[in-house]
């Protein structure tokens, strides 16, 4: 008897933005009342616009509840230089449910952003501030990120990983994980 079970990444929709911002809260420990999220819809809603730089992709589990989203771009201003090196293009979010985590999803979803970031804007490098927690440095680590530095915004450390040498990931089509 197999335990695999399908999942299905796809391209984010505007609709999908009240559960991504739920998971984003939920993996961060830091719970939005519903004025916050309001604030949030209106803010980000722009970023699916069909002439936006943003780049979204969420992950459904079989009865079609996401569990995990990322998002990548062209570098935002206030996280592009790091040590006098200016980055072209990051992975601003991953988030994947806890009971979803370490069976190869949050990989498969970081390659096909990874490779829409290349294609799209064709970087010649790439950074991630991360949340500053030893899952997120071996998750980073594990895909090839150098860390190099770290800043603190309100009370939260980040950590930024860099990559120098981008190429592209070759596709897989499985969609089976344990």
């Amino acid at each position: 008897m197999s335990n695999l079970e399908p999942i299905t990444i796809r391209s984010a929709m505007l609709t999908d933005l009240p559960i991504m911002f739920k998971l984003m809260d939920d993996a961060l420990e830091s719970p939005s009342d519903d004025g916050e999220i309001e604030q949030r819809l209106e803010r980000w809603s722009t970023r699916f616009n069909k002439d936006s730089p943003f780049i979204f992709y969420v992950v459904m589990n079989e009865t079609k509840n996401m569990i995990g989203w990322c998002s990548g771009r062209p570098t935002l201003e206030c996280n592009r230089t790091v040590d006098d090196e200016t980055y072209d293009c990051e992975v601003g979010h991953m988030f994947i449910l806890k009971e979803y985590q370490h069976r190869g999803i949050g990989r498969e979803l970081w390659k096909i952003v990874w490779n829409e970031i290349l294609i799209r804007f064709n970087p010649k490098n790439l950074i991630v501030w991360s949340v500053d927690k030893e899952q997120a440095h071996q998750f980073y680590l594990s895909l090839g990120g150098t860390p190099i530095g770290k800043k603190q915004v309100e009370d939260t450390i980040l950590t930024a990983y860099v990559w120098n040498d981008l190429k592209l990931y070759q596709s897989t089509n499985f969609l089976m994980f344990k």
